[in-house]
């Protein structure tokens, strides 16, 4: 019988949990009580401090008066030596008005009330202040006479929840513990899967009998519902799979969509190159980046000779294998790094990164003599055309005038080809020159 009761006292189970609220309910109130005593406690001694040290700080600083103004070190260093010999005084300081330490004695602790309390007070003569007091004034007495009474209290604290926690302990062993337990054990045993297979076999008639008996009836009619929510459920899972795959199909489907439009709205459709509005957008870019870092760049603006004559002559399906012709020679002349692009009928534009004059102009004349060789068939006439080409370069000299206006500037140099018999290379400055 003594065994079975040890067993029933040092069962883990809802009794420990109970406890343990009940103890650290206790724990907290006693602890956040004694907290705020000694809380009074701490701030009415510290108070006594700060008003002590007050006084003392002002008391030495008008006992200093004239030993700092007849500049006594001797004295003023004896003074201080007494001062911090005291107890409740651990470090004194001297300093004159120009700020030179004229005695100092004790060790001073720095940002650490608990174990001193620094104050300064200056040292006046006929309200002219000659110099500054540092008393440091020690707490270690206070806040060991403070930990004594800490002390007490925790025993005391714990004596008291030792006692209740005993009584609770012994009360929930033997009225609630053990049916809560037969409860536990069959609910442990008896459950498979999300279903409940046994019944709770308590029979009284106390709360514990009614919540036994409502438990089963309640499990008998879950068993049923969870059958019924389960065959729901795999069903909906198999319709949800099905729907997700759809919609990844679907989500992929309009992102290709929407890359294409994307590539669509950017480029020439006859050509491939980038449209005009693609063009100003990395114009703007390359022109930015001139004017942060001083990098230079050429724009070369080309245009078809005498395209419409070429229209009139051969129709504009011809004419558009002219221009397909023109934008190839482009892509396998130009550099890699080059922006291509076809900003009218007949007129490209190409970025050209990073490019001087010298550079510009050189891939501007061997775009114009590989089109000038190029011969386009239309039925059996043989198509031959040229091109003109206008060059502006932006470079740290005159990014300012020129990274706004570049476009312009070179559109400039392309008409100085057309007047000048076309089928040639202009640069912008050549023509200021």
């Amino acid at each position: 019988m003594q065994k079975k009761a040890k067993s029933i006292l040092f069962k883990f189970g809802v009794r420990q949990k109970v406890l343990m609220v009940l103890m650290l309910v206790l724990l907290t109130a006693l602890t956040v009580s004694g907290w705020f005593a000694l809380q009074e406690e701490k701030e009415g001694v510290l108070s006594e401090i700060k008003q002590s040290g007050t006084d003392i700080s002002r008391f030495v600083a008008k006992s200093l008066v004239y030993s700092v103004v007849g500049y006594d070190y001797h004295t003023i260093d004896l003074l201080l030596q007494e001062i911090v010999k005291a107890e409740d005084v651990g470090y004194s300081k001297v300093v004159n008005a120009k700020g030179n330490t004229m005695a100092e004695a004790g060790k001073l602790i720095y940002n650490d009330p608990l174990k001193m309390v620094i104050f300064d007070e200056e040292i006046k003569l006929d309200n002219e202040v000659i110099g500054h007091l540092t008393l440091g004034y020690s707490t270690s007495k206070t806040m060991r006479r403070l930990e004594i009474q800490r002390f007490a209290l925790i025993k005391r604290e714990a004596l008291i929840i030792l006692l209740i926690a005993l009584g609770e302990f012994i009360a929930l062993s033997f009225i609630i513990i053990k049916p809560v337990s037969t409860i536990s054990k069959s609910l442990n045993e008896n459950e498979e899967g999300g279903r409940i297979l046994g019944t709770i076999p308590i029979t009284s008639n106390d709360e514990f009998g009614q919540l036994a008996k409502q438990f089963n009836e309640l499990s008998y009619n879950l068993n049923i519902a969870n059958s019924e929510l389960q065959s729901r459920i795999d069903y909906a899972d198999k319709e949800l799979i099905k729907t997700n795959h759809a919609l990844l199909e679907r989500s992929k489907e309009l992102t290709e969509l929407n890359d294409e439009f994307k590539n669509l709205s950017i480029t020439d459709s006859l050509t491939g190159l980038y449209n005009r509005r693609h063009f100003e957008e990395m114009l703007a870019g390359e022109m930015d980046i001139s004017r942060r870092h001083g990098d230079i760049n050429s724009l070369l603006v080309i245009d078809i000779d005498n395209f419409k004559d070429v229209n009139d002559r051969y129709g504009h399906m011809h004419g558009d294998d002219v221009i397909k012709m023109i934008a190839d020679v482009m892509k396998s002349r130009l550099r890699e790094t080059d922006i291509l692009c076809r900003i009218g009928g007949e007129e490209f534009v190409a970025i050209c990164r990073r490019s001087n004059k010298r550079v510009a102009i050189e891939l501007a004349e061997d775009l114009r003599k590989t089109i000038e060789k190029k011969i386009t068939q239309s039925g059996k006439d043989s198509i031959k055309v040229t091109v003109s080409i206008g060059i502006d370069t932006v470079t740290m000299d005159n990014v300012a005038t020129h990274a706004d206006n570049i476009f312009k500037y070179a559109d400039i140099a392309l008409y100085h080809s057309k007047e000048h018999g076309r089928n040639c290379v202009t640069h912008y400055s050549d023509m200021t020159i």
